[in-house]
């Protein structure tokens, strides 16, 4: 389904308000689920739509439950607030909520890198890693706490790349909570991509994911009632993925991609702000509304009530617009902007990627019936991907 989908009834007319009873389990979350701009198609409405619906609220809820890392005492939340309130001083006295893209250090050359051969569930990688060399600005809020977390001061990727001549080359982002190979090569179907479409595959594992994680699981402590580890995170993945893609141009690649999926195609969009010369973006259930996708996690279980902080999240969103994909003018030529979205999903609602269509000039876009989860296996989003690669390289 195309962004050109005929338009249908009014924005905020419901198909399902009749079809769920009230009464039900789930079924507000069901019938919320399925209020629609005029600008979307429309979903289908099914057993398994209402199935998928609740897979996702569920997914939630587990989420929600798993990004705590410790019980928010009144204390915590205390210094969570401060924190906030003095990086949002801090970016207002520097002029990055007006300019957020002057927030963005310019990363040094990539030098150094090892390559170690690894293999996962019958695919053979490189586990490529080097020293990140992101460091928090000196005044900065949390970047003491920041440079603690030792594991993620190394970057780390999981490299396919062919013998023999270059090849375009394709940089994968992964979502919240994965960051390895085994979960990374499913997502993107990254033997296809590799073998059958001939691409070198690079993907980059998110800071606080994977072997950087700082908790028991990965994706620990990026999420937290103050969020400013979130900053931390996107203003370090923008210096290292600068760095690769830099010294990916200096090895010789001509043509270079990226393509991030939830967590990953926020990180796609706002690196499009960013890095002008690449071939294409493909921003997959684009999480780009970053905070409200923290607060979305944390609605849906206890926790929330533990978690509220004595900040208007008016000022928390204001704080976040040093990486917010939506405050920055794309660099990425339009004919290379892609978006594809689940109509169904619960974690990243429609009205999020629409929010970056419309951002970024309304380009290709592609609307799947399904849910947060079901979009690695959809032949609509395979063959929008596999078309938007065919369109984008030589």
């Amino acid at each position: 389904m195309s962004a050109s989908s005929k338009k249908d009834k009014p924005r905020n007319e419901t198909l399902a308000a009749k079809v769920v009873p009230a009464w039900l389990p789930g079924a507000a979350a069901i019938n919320e689920a399925l209020y629609w701009p005029e600008e979307l198609p429309r979903p289908k409405v099914s057993l398994r739509s209402a199935l998928l619906v609740g897979a996702d609220e569920a997914l939630t809820v587990g989420l929600g439950l798993a990004s705590r890392m410790r019980f928010a005492t009144p204390s915590f939340r205390q210094r969570s607030t401060q924190e906030m309130e003095d990086a949002l001083e801090y970016f207002q006295d520097s002029g990055w909520i007006e300019n957020p893209q002057g927030y963005h250090l310019k990363p040094p050359a990539l030098e150094k890198v090892i390559f170690k051969k690894s293999s996962s569930h019958g695919t053979d990688f490189e586990h490529m890693t080097f020293e990140g060399g992101y460091v928090p600005r000196m005044g900065e809020a949390g970047r003491a706490r920041w440079l603690g977390y030792e594991n993620n001061q190394t970057s780390h990727c999981w490299v396919l790349r062919h013998k023999g001549p270059q090849r375009p080359w394709m940089i994968h982002i992964h979502g919240y909570r994965m960051g390895t190979p085994f979960l990374d090569f499913s997502a993107f179907n990254t033997p296809y991509i590799h073998e059958e479409k001939g691409f070198n595959v690079l993907h980059y594992v998110l800071p606080l994911h994977g072997p950087r994680k700082a908790g028991p699981t990965s994706g620990d402590g990026l999420l937290t009632p103050g969020y400013v580890n979130a900053i931390h995170a996107e203003a370090q993945a923008m210096f290292e993925l600068r760095r690769i893609i830099d010294w990916l141009r200096r090895d010789g690649a001509s043509q270079i991609g990226v393509h991030g999926i939830s967590l990953g195609g926020f990180t796609t969009a706002l690196l499009a702000t960013l890095e002008g010369d690449l071939s294409c973006v493909i921003a997959g259930i684009p999480a780009v509304q970053l905070v409200k996708a923290a607060r979305r996690l944390g609605r849906r279980n206890l926790l929330y009530f533990f978690d509220n902080i004595n900040m208007p999240w008016d000022d928390i969103e204001q704080m976040a617009r040093v990486i917010s994909p939506l405050a920055m003018k794309p660099k990425v030529p339009k004919k290379g902007r892609y978006i594809y979205a689940g109509l169904l999903d619960r974690l990243v609602r429609p009205s999020e990627p629409l929010g970056l269509w419309e951002h970024w000039g309304k380009p290709e876009i592609e609307w799947y019936q399904g849910n947060h989860m079901t979009f690695a296996r959809n032949k609509g989003v395979r063959t929008f991907i596999n078309n938007a690669l065919d369109a984008s390289f030589d």
